[in-house]
């Protein structure tokens, strides 16, 4: 064999193992990329787990939440922070799924949250008084159109009185013999 023959051997051997080392490179890229989603995904699910716990340890809490009267200095402070810790969050998650490390369809489910954390009349109002200072001006127009149209709803009302009344539905349709 010749040296330049050697030579053309060699380059094909240094094309392949360039090849190779992209193909392994890729492989390692697109694996970073779904561990990185993997734990953006996880960080949703606690951020949401840990509104929950909040919620369920905090009684004083829960009574601003479904409160139908003016809330008091000491519950608006309360009330306050949750929600700007809530709504910090929420978007959190949205510049995840913006810098798409979420897919839309995750983001969707969880920006529902938004319609419930501002679907109550003092929530709403909390939103719509300071509650938007501070965060991502496109964030705020985005969940501005989100809760427009939407209703002011009772669904935490609903949480803590949903076991008081009985089951209608289900003894009307027990059949008798």
């Amino acid at each position: 064999m010749s040296l330049a023959e050697i030579g053309i051997v060699a380059e094909i051997v240094s094309a392949l193992a360039v090849l190779v080392t992209l193909i392994y490179l890729a492989r390692q890229v697109r694996h970073a990329n779904l561990l990185a989603r993997a734990q953006t995904r996880q960080r949703m699910i606690e951020q949401g787990n840990e509104e929950l716990y909040v919620l369920m340890n905090d009684p004083q809490l829960r009574e601003c939440m479904a409160r139908k009267t003016p809330l008091s200095r000491e519950q608006q402070g309360k009330l306050h922070f949750f929600l700007t810790s809530a709504m910090r969050a929420r978007e959190w998650e949205w510049f995840q799924e913006r810098d798409k490390l979420v897919r839309g369809d995750a983001h969707n489910a969880y920006q529902e949250v938004i319609g419930l954390h501002l679907g109550m009349a003092h929530t709403r109002k909390w939103w719509e008084t300071v509650g938007r200072v501070g965060f991502d001006p496109v964030f705020v127009a985005e969940v501005d159109a989100f809760i427009e149209d939407r209703p002011i709803h009772s669904w935490f009302e609903d949480i803590l009185i949903y076991d008081e009344e009985p089951d209608v539905a289900l003894s009307s349709h027990v059949k008798s013999d």
